[in-house]
């Protein structure tokens, strides 16, 4: 098994405690962290001898989780544009992390075991911004500062 897959279960706890406590910048800094565990290793496979437009492809996409998922301390206010935003984001953020489920289980290139923990990690990071759209949709998300 890769060791690198000790290390991603990290940002996974980190995203959960965001998801349990309600607190949403825990929950964008563990995404935020996982895709700076998953570009530095995809871009130095695809400068590598062996890297495909397959590992480019997954560096921008992980790219693009980072920017989404940058950490802020802007106020849930329940606005409907700030619900807008939130939506979208999480959204966008189960979208990259249900593609990198397919990819973990149809790459032949991973262990076995690798395989199994890398798509449960994402599995996961699929179902916490499901979590958090419910809890926007059904006004169960505190209306207030990020303390």
């Amino acid at each position: 098994m890769d060791p690198l897959i000790f290390v991603a279960a990290v940002p996974v706890l980190v995203s959960l405690y965001g998801v349990v406590k309600r607190k949403r910048f825990f929950f964008l800094l563990g995404y935020f962290l996982f895709s700076l565990i998953v570009i530095p290793d995809q871009l130095s496979i695809y400068l590598s001898d062996e890297g495909t437009a397959l590992n480019f492809s997954l560096t921008v996409i992980w790219m693009l989780q980072a920017i989404i998922a940058f950490p802020n301390k802007l106020n849930y206010d329940g606005s409907k544009i700030f619900r807008s935003f939130a939506l979208k984001t999480f959204i966008s953020l189960a979208l990259i992390n249900a593609f990198a489920v397919v990819l973990t289980q149809t790459d032949a290139s991973i262990d076995q075991s690798t395989r199994t923990a890398a798509g449960v990690f994402h599995a996961i990071l699929v179902l916490f911004p499901l979590i958090a759209t419910y809890l926007m949709l059904s006004n169960k998300l505190p209306v207030g500062t990020n303390d």
